[in-house]
């Protein structure tokens, strides 16, 4: 029965749903066999349901391959560093020592359509926004919290950033205006864009 069930489903489907099983096997297989004695045996049974015989233990479990796909906590003391730098002004930041374990690596600001001039005025800004992508995200070594809530919340930081740069750098009404609507476009640019490089 089930090998003719198993002709009438597509090749590529058959893949996958056996990539799948061997994923989900321990859980589905012990379903399946014997039921196992408290020694860790087989007790294969006859029609009637009584024990027939006893068989030995397998040699080794069907475990799932590949790499984990939990990401271990982080240290505490790490993750309390990170946050305080996040935390820090456009300008404090700009000065913090570069100490390890952190990717302190940038490529400044990428530059929504029409927006270039503000690709150097924002960049303190994308430095910071690119440091919390890259030690809180699933992309890099650390993964210090790859999670929606946190890309959501290094998002913010960096729209809040760069509206504060806005005012420190233009004194009158309409340039600040034109600035803070620039920051608006650049956060939607990563809130909407930024999960391929932060997951």
């Amino acid at each position: 029965m089930r090998a003719r069930m198993l002709s009438a489903v597509p090749t590529g489907v058959l893949t996958v749903s056996v990539l799948l099983g061997a994923l989900v096997a321990p859980g589905t297989a012990a379903a399946a066999a014997p039921a196992r004695s408290a020694t860790g045996s087989s007790a294969v049974r006859s029609p009637s349901g009584a024990p027939a015989a006893v068989l030995p233990a397998p040699l080794h479990a069907v475990r799932p391959t590949g790499p984990a796909t939990r990401t271990p906590p982080a240290d505490p003391a790490v993750r309390a560093e990170a946050d305080r730098l996040m935390e820090l002004t456009y300008r404090q930041f700009a000065v913090a020592r570069h100490t390890p374990p952190f990717d302190w690596t940038t490529d400044g600001c990428s530059v929504p359509t029409g927006l270039l001039p503000y690709s150097e005025v924002f960049r303190p800004a994308c430095v910071q926004h690119d440091f919390g992508y890259r030690n809180y995200g699933g992309n890099h070594a650390l993964k210090l919290d790859p999670t929606r809530a946190t890309k959501n919340w290094i998002d913010s930081r960096f729209r809040t950033e760069m509206r504060r740069i806005c005012d420190d750098r233009y004194s009158t009404a309409g340039r600040r205006r034109n600035c803070r609507r620039a920051a608006d476009t650049y956060h939607a640019g990563v809130r909407i864009g930024g999960d391929k490089a932060f997951f």
